[in-house]
């Protein structure tokens, strides 16, 4: 599989084209929801942004981000399943303050498709952190400012939702939009000005349309994201889990993991974007 970046082409040797749903700009999604931009993919999924044709007309337009999984492969079987799980439980419990810095899902629903089916996860927009500042190394005032946050969020997760997010790294850290102005901006220019696209093996391979540019505020309100590998802590874990870089000791010797799995990962994080 090819996956096209503005600079790249990365290939992912398991992965195949009829892993994804062949999604394309213009197309209504559970009679709701029109694509409008790509603004990014990963390994399981590609994220678009769409517009709400339910929000009312006399209001300005909403526009939504949404995650269409791909099938089930081998690396990630069953994730979109236990992410929609986690991601209802924790929109569910109480409101604890760290649960403002957690992603909520706003909707959700099934793509039947000759290849299969694809679970789409629905939440509102954000934009990347650590891409505001350059190679994401950050002022150490503004890091302690999010590592306040992230710690409120994480106390959300660990003690009211007995969560563990197991994947706790800077592309999992966004921040919502000061300016929702800017997205109708982005359609209208992918409109008047699309980005290039390619054919493969059939599929349209649209490029990713994300760059918001800079924060008025340095911090902004900031979630964290991405529960696909997220787990019940309230039980007994092993196995691998998160990023190399961000591999707690006692995953490495497959000794188990619990709640301190995030907080290595938040330790490591912070020593690699502090200034």
């Amino acid at each position: 599989m090819l996956i096209i970046c503005r600079h790249q082409l990365i290939k992912i040797p398991w992965l195949h084209p009829q892993y994804y749903y062949p999604a394309s700009l213009g197309e209504v999604l559970n009679d709701r929801y029109q694509l409008a931009t790509k603004i990014g993919y990963g390994s399981s999924s590609t994220v678009w942004l769409a517009r709400d044709l339910h929000h009312c007309r006399w209001l300005k337009e909403r526009y939504v981000a949404i995650k269409i999984n791909a099938k089930d492969h081998h690396s990630r079987k069953g994730a979109p399943e236990s992410e929609f799980a986690i991601l209802r439980y924790i929109s569910r419990s109480s409101r604890h303050e760290g649960w403002h810095f957690v992603r909520k899902l706003i909707d959700s629903f099934l793509i039947n498709n000759v290849s299969g089916n694809h679970i789409c996860l629905v939440f509102e927009p954000l934009w990347l952190y650590c891409r505001r500042f350059v190679d994401g190394v950050m002022p150490s005032d503004v890091l302690n400012v999010i590592l306040r946050i992230v710690l409120e969020g994480l106390d959300y997760l660990h003690w009211e939702c007995q969560v563990i997010h197991t994947d706790l790294k800077p592309h999992n850290v966004m921040v919502k939009l000061e300016d929702p102005g800017i997205l109708e901006r982005d359609v209208r220019d992918e409109y008047d000005h699309p980005l290039p696209r390619k054919i493969l093996d059939g599929r349209t391979i649209y490029l990713s349309r994300n760059n918001y540019g800079q924060l008025f505020k340095p911090t902004g309100i900031i979630q964290f994201t991405d529960f696909g590998l997220s787990v019940r802590g309230n039980i007994p874990h092993s196995g691998c889990i998160q990023a190399e870089l961000y591999r707690t000791p006692e995953v490495v010797r497959d000794a188990g993991y619990t709640y301190s799995a995030d907080i290595w990962s938040l330790g490591v994080m912070v020593k690699n974007m502090r200034i």
